[in-house]
Formats: C-alpha cells, structure tokens, sequence
C-alpha cells in the first residue's frame, strides 16, 4: 500500500520536473525569436517573422502575404534552407519526365475520323466507377 503511494508521489514529481523543463525551453526559444528568422506554427504552418508584438507575432508565409499569430503558437525555429526553399527550379527537369516527341504523336494506324469521347459536364465520364446499390 505505502509503495504504491510513494510510486504515485514519485510520478507526479517527475511530470512536474519535466513539464517546468518544457516551459522553460519554450519560453527560452520564444524570447529568442526576432524578425527574419524562419519558425514553424503548432498548425504546421512555415514562415519567416516580420514583426513582434507583445502578444502576437506576424509571420510572413509566402511573398506578400503576411498573417498574425499568438506568440504561443510558435512551436520552433527552423534553420534557414538555402535560397529556394529546398524547391527545385521549374527548368531543371530529370531526363525521366521528359516526354518524347515520337511518343506524343498519336499511332499511325489510328482513325482520324474517331474523335474521343468528350466528358460531361459533371467531369465524370458515364459508367467510370458508378455502381448501383438497387
């Protein structure tokens, strides 16, 4: 009885241990944020800090479009990725997606006359995936 006692103490003492450690961390990590540095949200959202308000923090998520968030929402700093963002470059395409232009052109033994048939106006074309529960 006493050990499952203490057992319960002893828990209790190490959850308020680690949750004053995790306060203290983020509230270390928030005093640490200034403008330019790139934070992700609790929502998963990147951006890079304009502006800090004394509550509030505004996070610039995409050229031009800044949005303002409770300080409490930051939930880390990122390091800065290089100047694309880790994108790659619309022109620098891997010779695997490009398309050749012998493949593009339809066979020759194909019918002109036969056009395709076109989709209705609803997008879906008519028995492609219906099924009926009658």
């Amino acid at each position: 009885m006493y050990l499952l006692l203490i057992f319960v103490v002893v828990l209790l003492a190490f959850s308020m241990v680690q949750n004053n450690r995790r306060r203290k961390n983020t509230a270390a990590m928030q005093a640490a944020i200034e403008p330019g540095v790139r934070v992700m949200t609790t929502s998963g959202i990147y951006g890079i800090v304009q502006d800090i308000e004394s509550d509030s923090i505004v996070i610039e998520i995409s050229e031009g479009v800044d949005v303002r968030f409770a300080k409490a929402a930051v939930m880390k700093v990122v390091p800065q990725l290089d100047e694309h963002d880790g994108m790659d470059d619309a022109d620098d395409v891997d010779a695997e997606d490009t398309v050749d232009a012998e493949a593009a052109e339809p066979p020759a033994d194909a019918d002109p006359t036969k056009r395709a048939e076109p989709a209705r106006v609803d997008g879906h074309q008519p028995g492609a995936g219906s099924v009926s529960t009658g």
